[in-house]
Parts: C-alpha cells; sequence; structure tokens
C-alpha cells in the first residue's frame, strides 16, 4: 500500500512539472518575447543568433530592446529547453544538524537561466554570473514597467508577461544573493551582551554531510541561512549603535524576540 502511494505521489510530482514547463513554453512562444522576428533586420539578426549584447545595441522597439536584456539574463526558450528535463529537488538535511527548511525556487530559477551548480561549479564565477543575470532582467523591466499603467504608450500582452517574468525572477535572484550564503544562525537576533554580541552557527554545520548541502548561491536556500543573514544585520545595526543607545536597543530586541526581516 505504501509503495503503491509513493508511484502514485511521484507520477503526480511529474506530471505538476512538467505542467508548469510546458506552461512557460506557451507563454514564451505566444507572447514571442525573446526570438520573435523584429522589424529591424539586425535586431532580428542578433536576436535569432542568441547575441544579445549586439542586440541590445541595435534593436530599438521597447519590446525587442527588453528582450534582448531577458536574453542576457539567460531566459530564452533554448534555455527552457535545456532545463526541461531536469528539476530543483529540495535537500534533506542530515538527522544530527538543524538546518531548517530548504527553499528551492531559487535552485528552480537557476534551472531555467542556466545558472545552477550543474552548470556552473565554481561558486565565484556563478555569484558573478547571477549577479549579471539580476542587472539584466531589472534592466528589462526598467523599460517595460513604467508604462504598466501610462495609457500614453500601453504595454503590450507580450510586454506585460515579459514583465512579469522579468520582476519576479530578479526578485527571486536577490533573495538568493542577500540570503544564500552558506552562513547559518540559531536565531534571527544576536545573543550576549552589548559589545560582545554573537550570532551562534547551527551546530554540525561545518560537518562533511551538511556542507555538501549547504552551498553559496546555489539556490537551496535554507531557513537557517536566511536566520544567518538577518541575525547579521541586526548585530551589525546594533553594533553601529554606541553608549546607552546600543544597551537599550539590545534590551529592546531581547526582551521583544523581535523578529527582523531586512527588505532592499
Amino acid at each position: 500500500m505504501l509503495k503503491h502511494i509513493l508511484v502514485k505521489q511521484k507520477f503526480w510530482q511529474l506530471i505538476m512539472h512538467w505542467s508548469i514547463i510546458f506552461g512557460i513554453f506557451l507563454v514564451l512562444s505566444a507572447c514571442g518575447d525573446l526570438v520573435k522576428e523584429s522589424e529591424t533586420g539586425a535586431c532580428n539578426s542578433a536576436i535569432d543568433a542568441r547575441n544579445y549584447d549586439k542586440a541590445v545595441s541595435v534593436c530599438t522597439s521597447r519590446k525587442d530592446k527588453a528582450s534582448a536584456y531577458m536574453g542576457k539574463a539567460g531566459y530564452d526558450i533554448i534555455n527552457l529547453l535545456k532545463s526541461s528535463g531536469s528539476s530543483a529537488t529540495a535537500y534533506t538535511a542530515p538527522s544530527d544538524v538543524s538546518l531548517g527548511t530548504d527553499d528551492v525556487t531559487g535552485a528552480s530559477i537557476l534551472n531555467i537561466l542556466q545558472l545552477s551548480v550543474a552548470v556552473l561549479d565554481n561558486d565565484t564565477k556563478r555569484a558573478a554570473a547571477i549577479t549579471s543575470s539580476k542587472n539584466n532582467l531589472d534592466s528589462a523591466s526598467a523599460l517595460l514597467h513604467p508604462y504598466l499603467s501610462d495609457n500614453s504608450s500601453p504595454l503590450t500582452t507580450d510586454e506585460i508577461f515579459l514583465n512579469t517574468f522579468a520582476l519576479s525572477f530578479a526578485m527571486q535572484l536577490n533573495q538568493i544573493i542577500i540570503y544564500d550564503n552558506a552562513t547559518t544562525s540559531t536565531t534571527t537576533t544576536p545573543g550576549g551582551s552589548a559589545g560582545s554580541l554573537t550570532c551562534t552557527e547551527v551546530s554540525g554545520a561545518s560537518n562533511t554531510d551538511a556542507a555538501a548541502m549547504l552551498k553559496a548561491m546555489d539556490g537551496h536556500l535554507w531557513s537557517s541561512e536566511r536566520d544567518g543573514m538577518q541575525c547579521a544585520r541586526v548585530k551589525a545595526a546594533l553594533e553601529a549603535l554606541e553608549g546607552d543607545d546600543l544597551t537599550d536597543a539590545h534590551i529592546g530586541i531581547s526582551h521583544l524576540g523581535l523578529q527582523v526581516i531586512c527588505y532592499l
């Protein structure tokens, strides 16, 4: 009976995965956002050849230029097809290490953009590529988003789709950049006394098995990693204070059990 349930569960997970991939493919195909022919021959040729740097400079229409930035970010049909054969799955932390919950939303986005560990195993190059991708997504939305409610030059349906993907993907990459840094904490606020504040790392996080699952900017965002960054930022803010202000602030946080979420 248990085996039958597990098989059925795997079946529906597979159906869901391919439904999502198929849905995105239909959106890309329907809106023609990244490879549709342009009115300008040079723009069309550059996009078809995936020469997005050239496309950014030669494309003149708002939509084509935004599409070029999306291509530079890694968002095009070619990469979607490459990513369709794989999917991100959550890790299970070693039983003796409290890493928390593994959020794989970021890993799924990295897979689509071809920025995952499987594609870029060098941590430094991957981090740089993720930052570059976010910047290009921001450039795409900067061209489109101001016209979202502008009746003088309203966005087309294609442009609305492009803008939506640019914003949502950039937001997720920003989460990876801020929080996914392989640094953990058992709490969101520092312990200790004023002048000697500390963020306590999760016990066993540096062990071989746990460290293999705790990689910076891999898209697997553990809740303890998020706590680690929040704790570090609260600690830095407190340490920037002096004298009575530091003591009062630390006492206030300690008494209230304040949970701080950093928005950038």
